[in-house]
């Protein structure tokens, strides 16, 4: 990770996010980029001089010293930051911006950015009041190749923090009504720890396995609370098409109280 990009445009949800890709960026030695948007009515011929001073006067005071070129480009936002990553960079945008969306609902930008960016994204919600560290990071394991690429991004940030790595997979059985023989929560949760064990072997991570009986979305999201950051592949077991992103992802990164990584196979 060389590049971290982040949507930066004045809301306190931006600041967040801000201020959350600054330590990213520390930890990665990584150049930070903070990337706003003019409205698509700006002139063409509009230099960097439009942007406000005032959101180059935030930038530099959430960013406090650590080096950071803001950028802009014009048109719509989530096409501007997401034409401006390659697959190598990380994408971090603020759960809300400038929306009058409820509070559980990811804004419409950060929602666009998570389908369309070519890139590994992180959404960091807006907490009235940020949570102390809890020096642990929760990765998802389903055993499919998005979900080991995800854990062995996961052991890296682990590794730079400093932090405990929980390999979590969440055991759920969908009685569809016709089956003859239906599995105990015994049976799922020992094909769990297969499952868990396997993925770690295969990837070389030392992680604590855990398995949870439960739907995905609410095991991530409820064990996210006591995390500093969750992250995902994009994709896991599911028939969504190539375009979108598993329903897994897209829950936990509107309803998780943590910052949720998507990352996505090169």
């Amino acid at each position: 990770m060389k590049r971290i990009i982040v949507g930066f445009d004045g809301s306190h949800g931006a600041a967040t996010a801000l201020g959350w890709a600054v330590a990213e960026a520390r930890l990665h030695q990584a150049e930070l980029l903070p990337w706003t948007v003019l409205p698509e009515q700006t002139a063409a011929t509009a230099g960097a001089d439009t942007v406000p001073d005032a959101m180059r006067q935030a930038v530099k005071d959430i960013t406090l010293g650590f080096p950071a070129e803001l950028r802009f480009g014009r048109g719509g936002p989530a096409a501007e930051l997401t034409a401006a990553c390659t697959d190598a960079d990380l994408l971090v945008v603020g759960s809300r911006g400038r929306t009058q969306l409820a509070a559980l609902l990811l804004g419409s930008v950060s929602r666009a950015c998570l389908y369309q960016a070519p890139c590994t994204v992180a959404i960091v919600p807006d907490l009235p009041h940020p949570s102390r560290p809890h020096d642990r990071l929760i990765v998802a394991l389903d055993g499919s190749p998005h979900s080991r690429h995800a854990l062995r991004l996961a052991a890296e940030e682990a590794t730079l923090r400093g932090a405990e790595l929980h390999a979590v997979h969440a055991v759920y059985w969908d009685p569809l009504g016709v089956e003859v023989l239906a599995p105990d929560v015994g049976d799922l949760v020992a094909w769990g720890e297969r499952l868990l064990a396997g993925d770690l072997a295969e990837a070389e991570v030392e992680a604590r396995p855990v398995v949870v009986h439960g739907h995905p979305a609410e095991v991530l999201t409820r064990l996210g609370a006591e995390a500093d950051l969750l992250v995902l592949g994009s994709r896991g077991h599911n028939r969504l098409a190539g375009m979108l992103l598993g329903s897994t992802s897209d829950y936990c990164a509107q309803h998780a109280p943590c910052p949720v990584m998507i990352t996505r196979l090169p």
